[in-house]
Parts: structure tokens; C-alpha cells; sequence
């Protein structure tokens, strides 16, 4: 009779070497998809990249674009926690506009070249982008925000179109990353004092959103 201690630690050993390899492939994939976007990555150099071959590649992810898909959910996860920021009944408008800029300085400055990734995808892949940031968050996070701006306005506590203050806010973050290797030029900074100078750059941009828009 076949040991059921045995069977079971196999099953268990099988099920890591499927997680570990699928996180390995993950990893790779998103390398390469900051480095050439959707349209120029490809399963040869992510399969390259994590390792393996492209038949065990395509055991696990059939689709780049399935792929794709599935590493900027999981990677856009997190714009899940600045959703929730705007549920909060006990924050003002420019609480939650500062609340942003802190959380996206802190995760732009682990993930820098993100930024630019987003602008390109963007322009390349504007529904595909749109649905991932939509599922990650569970809700279209810029519409929900503008709304929360145009109840502001109407109310008095911030001055201006509101489609301006959401462009200005939300471009005071991306530019800041999107923008790096321009402005590192044109500063003349090596790319330890630019991410300093963004670490320092946050509590400008929070401080700035506190009196811009009244």
C-alpha cells in the first residue's frame, strides 16, 4: 500500500515547485515588460530571463498578454489601499490629496522606472491599462477622485476647475519619476541624489497641496 505520509509530502513538494516557478516567471516578466512594454517583450526573453525554456514557460502562462495582465494586477495591488483612502468620511479633500502624493512618492521611490513604463502603456495600451488599474483597485480610481475634487469645489473648500487640480496633483507625482532621466540631466545628478532629492520632493509636493487649490 502506498504511504500516505509520502504521497502528501509530494503532492506538497509538487505544489512549491509550482509556486516557486510561477513567482520566478512573474519576477522576469515584469522586468522585461518595464524594459519593453507589452507590444516589445517577448516569451523567448522572459523565459530567458527566469531561466527555463519557453515550453515550460508556456506550461504555466500561454498568453503574453495573459501574462501581462496578471504581473500589473498583482503589481497595481496596492492602488487598492489609496481607494480606500477616499472612503474615509473623516479625511477632507486635500487630506486625501496628500495621502495620495505620500503613498505614491513611497512607492515610486522603490520602483522609480514604473512611472515611465505607465506613461508609455498608457499611450500604447490605454483599455488594457485602464482594466488592470480598475481590478486592481476595484474601482476607476482617477473618476472617483475627480468627483471627490468637483464635491470640493461646489462646497467652497477648493478653488479652480477641477479637472486642473486633479491634472496638477496627480502630474506633481508621475513627472517627478516619468521625468527623471530629463531632469537628472538637466540637474546634473547622479541617480542616488535624484531619488533623495524625490524622497525630499514628497513632503514638498504634501506641503504644496495643503494651500494650492484654497
Amino acid at each position: 500500500m502506498f504511504d500516505k505520509n509520502v504521497e502528501h509530502k509530494f503532492y506538497s513538494v509538487m505544489a512549491h515547485l509550482v509556486t516557486d516557478t510561477e513567482a520566478l516567471i512573474k519576477a522576469a516578466a515584469k522586468k522585461v515588460f518595464l524594459k519593453k512594454g507589452l507590444a516589445g517583450a517577448r516569451l523567448e526573453e522572459i523565459a530567458k530571463e527566469a531561466g527555463i525554456g519557453r515550453t515550460a514557460l508556456h506550461y504555466y502562462f500561454r498568453s503574453k498578454e495573459k501574462l501581462y495582465q496578471l504581473v500589473w494586477h498583482e503589481a497595481f495591488a496596492e492602488i487598492g489601499q489609496q481607494s480606500a483612502i477616499l472612503e474615509r468620511k473623516d479625511l477632507t479633500v486635500v487630506e486625501k490629496m496628500q495621502a495620495f502624493a505620500e503613498g505614491y512618492f513611497t512607492k515610486s521611490l522603490t520602483e522609480p522606472e514604473l512611472d515611465i513604463f505607465m506613461l508609455n502603456e498608457f499611450n500604447n495600451n490605454p483599455e488594457m491599462m485602464v482594466g488592470i488599474l480598475a481590478n486592481a483597485s476595484g474601482l476607476n480610481l482617477p473618476q472617483v477622485f475627480l468627483k471627490e475634487i468637483e464635491k470640493a469645489v461646489k462646497k467652497g473648500e477648493l478653488k479652480g476647475d477641477p479637472r486642473q487640480i486633479f491634472i496638477t496633483m496627480f502630474s506633481m507625482c508621475l513627472f517627478s519619476f516619468a521625468g527623471k532621466a530629463m531632469l537628472r540631466s538637466m540637474l546634473n545628478l547622479s541617480e542616488t541624489q535624484y531619488l533623495k532629492l524625490m524622497e525630499q520632493r514628497k513632503n514638498y509636493v504634501i506641503e504644496f497641496l495643503a494651500t494650492a487649490f484654497k
